[in-house]
């Protein structure tokens, strides 16, 4: 075993009993409190570190702009000094992973660094799930139907028709940028009528299962959450009962060693 996965194991055994549990199956399961408030926000994909983000944002808003999935927002007023700067709000629509990341080529300042120009290169944060006896998975239970609505909500190019029947439907005359979010709704489709794994199966990172993946606990299923997990925010906008969150520029070492501090 590598020191690394060796740190990680320890990590979680230490944590039990104060909201991290882990070591379900011999894999290593996240779990922790509820985010607070004032932590961290995520930002776009390629961000620099939160100090240089801040002196090189220049709310543009040109990420914004050129960003198909409508993922990226811009801070209002309640954010003080930073009004104005790209960030991602994951509950309302987390970062599909677009290959080109037009966000970063975008970007005049370097505050997302043009450097980090692939999938894997892009570290945004760690995702971590919290109360996970409330997962629908355990209790093989579909999504309600509420919820299911709420995700074409998050849908900014739909025709009327489309948002009032949540049916959807590529057709020439769509904007390449409507042809991808359909492409996430046509995904959602499929998955939305079978016992919850959303966060599993609408998984952008490429193969998937290294990211996430669903693993046996108690008489039902639990998702996972990996080693090459970007903290892009997607499981966190599809899960029903908002269980996940993103710690945004953590990693599962540096979760050990604030950990490791605070013992």
């Amino acid at each position: 075993m590598s020191l690394e996965g060796k740190k990680r194991r320890d990590f979680i055994k230490s944590s039990v009993g104060v909201g991290i549990l882990g070591l379900l199956g011999g894999s290593t399961v996240y779990f922790a409190p509820l985010l607070k408030s004032d932590e961290p926000i995520l930002r776009p994909p390629g961000a620099v570190l939160e100090d240089r983000f801040l002196k090189l944002c220049i709310k543009c808003g040109q990420c914004l702009q050129v960003c198909p999935f409508d993922s990226i927002m811009l801070e209002d007023i309640d954010r003080g000094a930073s009004v104005g700067m790209a960030y991602i709000e994951p509950r309302q629509r987390g970062c599909y992973l677009c290959e080109a990341f037009p966000c970063i080529l975008a970007c005049p300042t370097g505050a997302l660094d043009h450097e980090h120009d692939n999938i894997r290169s892009i570290h945004m944060g760690i995702a971590i799930i919290n109360n996970i006896n409330f997962c629908l998975a355990i209790q093989e239970k579909k999504p309600p139907l509420e919820f299911i609505n709420t995700i074409y909500e998050h849908t900014k190019t739909l025709s009327k028709e489309e948002m009032k029947s949540k049916r959807v439907y590529i057709s020439e005359e769509d904007s390449e940028k409507a042809k991808l979010q359909k492409e996430i709704l046509l995904k959602f489709d499929k998955e939305k009528d079978k016992p919850c794994d959303l966060c599993v199966s609408m998984c952008p990172f490429p193969n998937s299962e290294n990211a996430i993946g669903m693993i046996k606990y108690k008489s039902g299923f639990i998702p996972e959450i990996r080693e090459s997990c970007v903290g892009c925010g997607v499981c966190v906008e599809v899960c029903p009962v908002d269980i996940i969150k993103i710690v945004p520029r953590m990693s599962y070492e540096d979760i050990y060693k604030k950990d490791k501090k605070n013992v």
